[in-house]
């Protein structure tokens, strides 16, 4: 190329086409931001709202929820306690006892002598004169008034009262330090069959639950409240019910003025009684508590009733009817109650509006000063430093690197391309094929990496096994054999000099010994076979109810011992399984429900169907499974902090066994606990013939 070509000037305007470009180009960048940063501020908001706002339902639940199940709790305590304490004056008289504390006054009714009666620190006790006082009826009346005095105290700070009822409106006893309950009422008061005293009676109540009443105004108390009661049964047969009044002031208050700025909350039933609303509580106290969003003329509230039923606990978040708000919804356990809280969109849609207004406010001053500086940098470090460059562009082509170029560009920088392409291609054959050989040494030696690392984890977790199969020989097979061993050893020496039923007794000790081994021993053989794939599930329909009665029958012996007792309500329901194998799952929860909880608890087992599976649960009222150790329920060889009530061994393999024999049938199981009040187990199964 000629010094003449060189210095030749450009047939188009660098400066001007380039200033007129990128004008454009910022300029509907800035549009496009805009609208971008309106979008993505709107959905991350939304995104950190609605976290914001489940971390929030969630916190409420619990704070509320708590006074209830702590209630229901409460109620259950009292019962158990007074079952238990019943069974133990059954041979009592109470005669004596009954009249020393209690007296007929005019009226006919039985209370609490005057010179005794101390309701602010003792129950007190209103007995209609119907009542035929036999011994059983007075000694149920005494137990009760010594329980509701004692539990009364305990739970005095939380709860306005604790009560029982007996025999529906036959006996009140209640501690109520605010009031002398017994002395304010009238026989005809107490001769009124109410919502509390019935809902526990066998034919309102045959399923014998604790069970909540709706909400109503007390006109002795003055104050909204909600009773729960638990029935009272001995021996099958009917006594009456054990209950607690909750307050609801406070937690109506926080309903109405605790809240997410900007939003607002409200309380109702799944039944549609609306409990707690800032602008509404005028009419829940003109319908005396029963508002009932299903009936009444309010289409709002009504509207967002139905849509807040649509929540599930792993989609607490709908959309409101009309589509202005999120509607966040957490249940309130116990009073099967729903919180509410009613999120406006335009919340979101403000700050979004805001964020994209600052993002095109930003974008036009940066447009005119880009304008600005590009305009200064053109002219005075493009075009004339270009005149002086074209003679070293030659030199430069011999060796140094350079970016991608647009040769086809007709002005100054189209030239400069043109001689910049011939060194960029040399560089970049060269450049090429060095990262072509980097990129395959790197690639071999990731693989070989991820091979070690991989054999690594599988030799460690092998090692591991073996060093927990190795500990079971050591303890777990060792002390029993060696039991075996000496017990058989003294048996022999002893045979002609101890009786028959000595010998008998240390051969059922050997026999005892024999049988931990061996399922020591068959747990070990199941889970090689579940994880060597050696064991294939035969599937085909399972009846339930004839399973079930089977397994309860091996198993009344085992829990007669520890005075256990396990209850199963037939079903009818059929499941695709492994007959065997479904056997073996819930023989071990059954066990290892049973090994857990104390003497004299109830195990439950229930089974229900949820769409196209089987829900069969396994309830327990041990210890329960702290959180912490929850992930390592199913594992192999975990041994968790709960410690067997009646000495029972465990090898750590039985719910794994489980877990594994459940899956191999396509289904699944998993544990809900909370630490110190038992645990449920839920196995899932397909329906016979669902698909």
């Amino acid at each position: 190329m000629t010094e003449q070509e060189l210095t030749a000037p450009a047939r188009a305007s660098l400066f001007r086409r380039v200033l007129r470009n990128m004008a454009c180009r910022i300029a509907l960048a800035s549009l496009i931001l805009s609208a971008l940063g309106y979008y993505y501020s709107y959905t991350r908001y939304q995104t950190e709202a609605l976290a914001n706002l489940g971390k929030y339902i969630e916190a409420r639940s619990q704070i509320e929820s708590n006074l209830f199940l702590q209630a229901e709790t409460n109620t259950k305590l009292l019962r158990n306690e007074f079952v238990r304490r019943y069974a133990l004056i059954q041979n009592s008289d109470p005669g004596p006892e009954f009249h020393r504390l209690f007296k007929q006054d005019r009226d006919g009714m039985w209370r609490i002598r005057p010179e005794l009666d101390d309701f602010e620190y003792k129950a007190t006790v209103a007995i209609l004169p119907r009542v035929k006082l036999t011994d059983e009826f007075m000694r149920q009346a005494l137990l009760a008034y010594e329980l509701c005095g004692q539990f009364g105290i305990a739970n005095r700070n939380r709860y306005y009262d604790t009560f029982v009822d007996l025999n529906v409106s036959d006996g009140s006893v209640m501690f109520l330090p605010d009031l002398n309950y017994a002395r304010n009422g009238s026989v005809a008061d107490f001769a009124v069959d109410l919502e509390t005293e019935l809902g526990a009676t066998p034919q309102r109540n045959p399923e014998r639950k604790t069970f909540w009443t709706g909400i109503y105004f007390d006109k002795q108390a003055m104050e909204w409240m909600v009773s729960v009661v638990t029935p009272i049964d001995y021996l099958g047969r009917y006594i009456g019910g054990s209950g607690q009044d909750v307050l609801l002031d406070q937690l109506i208050q926080r309903t109405n003025s605790v809240s997410i700025p900007g939003t607002y909350n409200f309380i109702v039933t799944r039944g549609g009684q609306l409990i707690a609303h800032a602008d509404r509580m005028t009419q829940i106290h003109q319908a005396h508590g029963e508002y009932d969003l299903r009936s009444v003329n309010d289409p709002l509230l009504r509207d967002l009733y139905y849509a807040a039923i649509k929540a599930t606990p792993s989609q607490p978040f709908v959309e409101s009817p009309d589509g202005k708000s999120w509607l966040g919804v957490s249940a309130i356990s116990g009073a099967d109650w729903m919180f509410v809280v009613v999120y406006p969109k335009r919340l979101l849609q403000e700050k979004a509006a805001v964020a994209a207004s600052m993002v095109l406010l930003l974008g036009l001053v940066a447009l005119l000063v880009e304008l600005g500086l590009l305009a200064w940098v053109l002219k005075m470090d493009v075009a004339r430093p270009l005149s002086r460059l074209k003679s070293a562009i030659q030199t430069l082509a011999h060796g140094q690197s350079s970016d991608q170029l647009d040769t086809q560009r007709d002005d100054e920088l189209g030239e400069l391309a043109r001689n910049f392409d011939v060194m960029a291609q040399k560089v970049a054959n060269h450049r090429q094929h060095l990262e072509e050989l980097v990129a395959e040494r790197t690639a071999e030696l990731a693989q070989t990496n991820a091979s070690l690392s991989s054999a690594n984890q599988q030799l460690t977790h092998l090692n591991d096994e073996k060093n927990e199969l190795l500990a079971i020989a050591a303890h777990d097979l060792k002390n029993p054999v060696a039991s075996i061993g000496g017990m058989a050893g003294l048996v022999a020496g002893k045979l002609h000099e101890w009786p028959a039923e000595r010998v008998k007794s240390r051969l059922l000790g050997i026999q005892q010994l024999a049988g931990r081994l061996q399922q020591i021993v068959s747990n070990l053989l199941d889970i090689h076979a579940l994880e060597s794939g050696q064991f294939r599930a035969h599937l085909e329909t399972v009846e339930i109810d004839l399973l079930m009665a089977e397994l309860l029958q091996s198993w009344d012996a085992r829990l007669q011992d520890k005075f256990q007792q396990a209850g199963w309500l037939p079903c009818g329901l059929t499941v695709q399984a492994d007959r065997e194998g479904l056997w073996q799952v819930l023989d071990n929860l059954l066990s290892n429900a049973s090994k857990y909880s104390p003497p004299h608890s109830t195990i439950t087992l229930t089974a229900l169907v949820r769409g196209s599976v089987v829900e069969i649960r396994v309830t327990d009222q041990g210890p329960g499974i702290a959180l912490h150790e929850m992930d390592k329920l199913f594992l192999k060889f975990s041994r968790l902090s709960a410690v067997p009530t009646g000495g029972e061994h465990a090898t750590g393999l039985g719910l794994s066994i489980v877990k594994r024999l459940v899956e191999s049938m396509q289904g699944s199981v998993h544990c809900h606990s909370q630490l110190g009040h038992g645990a449920t187990f839920f196995v899932t199964l397909p329906v016979a013939g669902a698909g």
